[in-house]
């Protein structure tokens, strides 16, 4: 019994030690697998991430609700004008003498970027703008120094020059303007009122008021009577001011009370400057009615309002930089509300130009396409993953977006359309870590793994391959960081904000990911844990809660989204969870084994695969650069449904406000006749002023000469007719019968600013000649085939000014003690008049201006009756002056200190502007050879913007290159692998182009560009992946190099599938150009389902190009990636074994055939224990 029970002692003591090595071998099987440690930290506190979760999910909510939003980025270019006035010198002396002293001192900043200058009669501005990095309160104290430096050169008689400081960001975020039937005096009262209330609004800065007319008190004399008394002007003017003034006279002590003495002698009624004496003559006063005569009228009108045929006051209303745009016009709109009860019964206001109506449709519609993006990307994910799987790779979006909203908030970025399209692009991509982390943990759970353990080795598998991917994205967008000018400004925020985005994503997927999926997650068809009755109450209650809640704000609201979660749960449990898991177990099986099949084929033809795919992507450069089916280059998006149509005005110079508005009027009357009128939500037409009419951004046309009519366009998807045919009829008919005004019929650009698409330069030394060849240019282009397709064609060359040229005799007026100042004072106070005084009435003030009365004022003859005053004599104008009619000296302007002409033009609607600069330069080809010794001709604009551009984005695409190449270096310590992943991305290029031609989109140098940059970033991923898990199977399990290929490719397919799905649907409603409105369903039944708009239109070909080049990069990815990995492995055996001594005893086909002698059981398989 002894010996038994020794013997049973003995085996169980072996057994316990097999046991006991079986667990210590499992242990460091185990061991094996790496952890990350991020992960396991956040695994192992699930407590901390839970809180981190609700900590992200609450203040990104409320970082993206407070965050301002606007259409375009808030861009800060320093641009300077350093203004002189040298009155009475000529261009030429201006040029001389003020123009070029500043520039030289100017140009020793090294910062600006280009250095223009204008001079004309009496008159020098020089405009110095920077390179956009350069902070505008640092470029104003540069300009300062240097100004200050040239001061002492310039004329004693030359006026202290003016700095005057350009804003760009200080444009109307709408106007009211207002009309009623009582007048345009008691219609500005009302709109200075409004003013005053709406200045007072933290968010607005100021309200700028335009049209109306302005009082004022006109003294206008008779020449004849002045001289008939022997009276000056300037003894009228001083009359005035001299009667018309309060002067305190101290204080007198009379008892205990102290007197305050005041002389009242500001004038209470305007009629009593009549009763003013000028002078006594023998003993008799001479009264100001005696000379004059006095009237509370209106100022010479300059500029001329209307909106739909009525006279208008506007008000360009401008909000404080930073402030919210959205926010700001409610608060504009509520307190207009508020002021129009009280306002006379037949007064109208109506807002126009309103960018927040603009801003709120295009924040709308991104809003919308990132769900529709979304739930495009969940379905996929659902059929590939499940149900239960696909809830922690959607848990990642929300996750990253309200993480990325509180960074951006940080860094004080405003929801531009920029940040909202970079959002979306970065939709399917921020996804695509989470892809390849939950399949991991899910794959090792399959194997048997429990899931904490899983958790933390299936992601520490994954950790660096998917950092080393993410690094490379980032990698791809860091050069766009370093864009220079206003593009780059304006295009920076798509790299700032996917790089911060991605980042986030990055951090998700490896700690809050995990975390969720080490705690919850199930495999599919096993059943799960029923929820205990107190869970159950516990969700039910939550979700009363946010019905009850959604319902006392909206019910609708509640009913909808009750009916969605039943119409989900009804589709998932009849009809979704049938198809998802024929999806996985059927379909995917096959197509995973069809794959197999076709790489083995694939690997089995190499130099066949290989040949065809390097022939597919030389015939699709070809063809798309040799054929019709490319369409050609673009800057900027050029199709874009505009907002407003422009019909810009130009007359001769010299000529008068009224005329300039009877030809704006002609112009209106035509528009009445237009096809299209039920899609103008408002025409207003200006003229004189300083021109801009209705368009928010300015611009236009300015002065006595200039006019615009401003037609603002109802939104698109309410439009009955296309834009562009309107725009084209408008071009083709409006002011061709018109003479002697240039007529400029156009659209509102959109984005940064840019140059014209067609912008000559000629460069010379003599103005004459400049005007020549400029004259010339536009005689040959309006001469040729290519005039038609033009719009706009000018020449800053001034026409001559028609002027009365006085040319004083010196001597003589020497003799008189007289002076060209004193004789150009009177003859200035005579015609243009002089303020001699202010009348005060309330709150109000009005000028009191001095003048000739009209008659003399109208007549060029008249001024042989002025008189000139000298010590009391009156000396007539005729003594010591003469004068003719004559052409005024024209304009002198300078680039970069070079004299030069510009002539310009837009493109007319329908054509190409590459194409049609391509026509002009080639109608120019045999003038430019003919040109002058001296003289040089060059194309600028937006060519040369472009031409910028392409170069930038050029070397940007070489550096994301060579970047992603060092982190690839880095990640797999080889520089053969990593010329494998950037063939991929360059072979990658044929898809888009294939994409631009199969949907007929020309090639954006900007859009496109940076869709290729991206599509880098993006393409490199899935190929890290693949690459790092074929080194796994070959250096951890041992594998050969074929089965490891094989293995690698379709454990990989689903992810890598998975991940450029998700990236290409993402952008699908952009690409397609589909809208529908959730919040409009969900809120009032309007889902106002449309095609089209502008972010399609400018979007759209970078979506496509993400699209089809991540589509075209998919198959590089799984097909060809393994068949150059396979060859170049060959190639570097062949070489070690042929050129190394180490690899003499290589032999190639031992990587085919013999595997490692590391490999594990399972072959392929991860090992299995229940360590749960």
């Amino acid at each position: 019994m002894a010996t038994g029970l020794t013997w049973w002692g003995a085996v169980g003591a072996k057994m316990a030690d097999n046991q006991d090595i079986q667990t210590e071998l499992q242990s460091r099987r185990v061991e094996g697998f790496k952890e990350f440690a991020a992960t396991s930290f956040a695994v192992e506190h699930r407590t901390s991430i839970f809180a981190l979760l609700a900590i992200i999910a609450i203040m990104g909510s409320i970082a993206y609700r407070t965050t301002p939003k606007e259409s375009f980025p808030e861009l800060a270019v320093p641009v300077l004008a350093i203004n002189t006035v040298y009155p009475g010198v000529s261009p030429a002396d201006v040029e001389s003498q003020v123009t070029r002293i500043i520039e030289e001192d100017l140009s020793t900043i090294s910062d600006i970027k280009e250095l223009t200058s204008t001079s004309v009669e009496g008159y020098s501005s020089v405009v110095a703008e920077f390179d956009a990095s350069i902070d505008l309160n640092e470029a104003l104290q540069k300009v300062r120094e240097k100004v200050d430096l040239a001061k002492p050169d310039l004329p004693q008689d030359a006026e202290e020059p003016s700095i005057l400081e350009f804003n760009f960001s200080e444009i109307p975020v709408l106007q009211v303007n207002l009309s009623g039937d009582y007048g345009l005096v008691r219609l500005k009262e009302i709109a200075e009122e409004l003013q005053e209330r709406l200045e007072t609004l933290p968010a607005v800065l100021r309200a700028d008021l335009r049209g109306g007319l302005e009082r004022e008190v006109k003294v206008e004399v008779d020449l004849s009577r002045m001289n008939y008394y022997g009276v000056a002007l300037q003894d009228v003017i001083d009359a005035i001011r001299s009667e018309n003034v309060n002067i305190p006279g101290g204080a007198i002590d009379v008892g205990s009370t102290k007197y305050l003495v005041r002389i009242d002698g500001e004038f209470d009624d305007p009629m009593l400057i009549e009763d003013l004496v000028v002078t006594i003559k023998e003993g008799r006063p001479v009264y100001v009615r005696d000379v004059a005569t006095v009237d509370f009228g209106f100022a010479e009108r300059e500029s001329f309002a209307r909106m739909d045929d009525r006279s208008v006051v506007t008000l360009d209303v401008i909000k404080r930089s930073g402030e919210n745009i959205i926010e700001t016009a409610r608060a504009i709109r509520a307190e207009v509300e508020m002021v129009f009860p009280s306002l006379p019964p037949t007064t109208d206001i109506r807002i126009t130009s309103d960018q927040s109506e603009e801003i709120e449709a295009m924040v709308s519609s991104l809003e919308n396409n990132i769900i529709s993006g979304l739930i495009l990307i969940v379905g996929v994910l659902f059929f590939f993953l499940g149900a239960g799987t696909s809830a922690f790779v959607a848990i990642s979006i929300p996750a990253s977006m309200f993480l990325s909203f509180m960074v951006l908030k940080a860094m004080g970025v405003s929801m531009n359309m920029i940040v909202l399209f970079s959002l979306i692009l970065a939709l399917g991509m921020l996804v695509d870590n989470a892809i390849v982390v939950v399949e991991n943990i899910y794959r090792y759970i399959e194997e048997g793994w429990d899931r904490l353990t899983a958790a933390k080795k299936a992601t520490g598998e994954v950790a660096l391959p998917i950092i080393a991917a993410t690094a490379t994205t980032l990698a791809a967008f860091a050069p766009l960081l370093f864009w220079p000018g206003e593009v780059g400004e304006f295009m920076g925020y798509l790299p700032r904000t996917l790089i911060i985005t991605l980042t986030s994503s990055l951090f998700v997927a490896l700690v809050i990911i995990p975390t969720l999926c080490g705690m919850f997650m199930r495999l599919d068809g096993r059943p799960r844990s029923p929820l205990t009755p107190a869970a159950r109450r516990t969700l039910l209650g939550g979700f009363a809660l946010i019905l009850l809640g959604t319902a006392s704000t909206n019910p609708l609201t509640a009913v909808m989204f009750t009916a969605t979660v039943f119409a989900i749960w009804f589709l998932h449990r009849f009809v979704l969870r049938a198809a998802g898991r024929s999806f996985q177990e059927s379909l995917l099986p096959r197509t995973m084994d069809r794959y197999e099949r076709g790489l083995r084929w694939s690997l089995n033809n190499r130099a066949r695969l290989i040949g065809s795919t390097v022939a597919l992507f030389v015939a699709t450069f070809v063809t798309y650069l040799a054929t019709p089916l490319g369409s050609g280059l673009e800057y900027f998006p050029e199709d874009m449904p505009p907002p407003m149509l422009l019909i810009d005005v130009e007359t001769p110079v010299g000529t008068r406000a009224s005329v300039t508005d009877g030809i704006v009027q002609r112009l209106e009357n035509e528009l009445k006749a237009m096809a299209g009128r039920a899609d103008w939500e408002s025409v207003v037409a200006v003229s004189g002023g300083g021109g801009g009419g209705g368009n928010p951004m300015g611009g236009g046309p300015s002065g006595p000469e200039g006019g615009r009519v401003s037609i603002s366009l109802v939104d698109f998807q309410d439009r009955e007719s296309d834009a562009f045919v309107t725009l084209a009829e408008m071009q083709a008919t409006i002011g061709m019968e018109i003479a002697g005004a240039t007529i400029t019929v156009d659209k509102v650009s959109e984005g940064p600013p840019q140059g014209a698409p067609v912008s000559i330069e000629i460069v010379g030394e003599e103005p004459e000649e400049l005007k020549r060849l400029s004259d010339e240019i536009m005689d040959i282009i309006e001469d040729s085939p290519v005039f038609p397709k033009l719009a706009g064609l000018d020449s800053d060359m001034d026409a001559a000014r028609p002027e009365l040229s006085i040319n004083v005799n010196r001597e003589k007026a020497a003799l008189y003690d007289l002076n060209t100042q004193k004789i150009g004072m009177a003859v200035r106070g005579a015609i243009n008049g002089i303020e001699a005084a202010k009348y005060r009435t309330g709150n109000d003030e009005y000028d009191i201006v001095v003048r000739l009365a009209q008659e003399y004022r109208d007549e060029l003859e008249g001024l042989r009756e002025l008189t000139v005053m000298a010590e009391g004599v009156q000396v007539p104008l005729l003594e010591v002056a003469t004068w003719g009619v004559e052409d005024g000296a024209g304009t002198i302007r300078r680039k970069d200190r070079m004299r030069m002409a510009t002539i310009t033009s837009n493109v007319a609607a329908g054509y190409s502007n590459n194409a049609i600069l391509a026509e002009v330069q080639s109608e120019l080809t045999e003038f430019d050879q003919t040109l002058p010794p001296g003289y040089t001709m060059q194309y600028s604009g937006q060519s040369q913007e472009q031409d910028e551009a392409t170069e930038f984005l050029s070397g940007a695409f070489l550096t994301a290159l060579m970047l992603i190449g060092f982190i690839l270096v880095s990640q797999f310590n080889s520089v053969i692998k990593p010329v494998i992943i950037l063939t991929s991305v360059i072979m990658s290029t044929a898809g888009v182009l294939i994409g631009l031609m199969v949907f007929q989109m020309p090639f954006g140098i900007i859009n496109t560009g940076v869709g290729i940059i991206s599509l880098a970033g993006i393409v490199v991923n899935n190929a890290i992946i693949l690459i790092d898990y074929i080194d796994i199977l070959r250096n951890r399990d041992g594998m050969n190099r074929r089965e490891a290929l094989v293995q690698g490719g379709k454990t990989r397919l689903r992810p890598v599938v998975l991940t450029a799905l998700t990236t290409a649907l993402g952008m699908v409603p952009l690409a397609i150009g589909l809208n529908f409105d959730f919040f409009g369903l969900y809120g009032s039944l309007a889902p106002e389902l449309y095609w089209g708009g502008m972010q399609a239109a400018w979007w759209g070909p970078m979506a496509v190009a993400i699209i089809a080049g991540i589509l075209f990069a998919t198959f590089l990815t799984l097909v060809l990636v393994p068949v150059l990995y396979s060859l170049v492995d060959d190639a570097t055996e062949f070489f070690r074994r042929h050129y190394t001594s180490s690899g003499a005893g290589a032999v190639a086909s031992q990587a085919e055939s013999q595997p490692s002698q590391l490999e594990v059981v399972g072959s392929g398989s991860h090992p299995s224990p229940e360590l749960g």
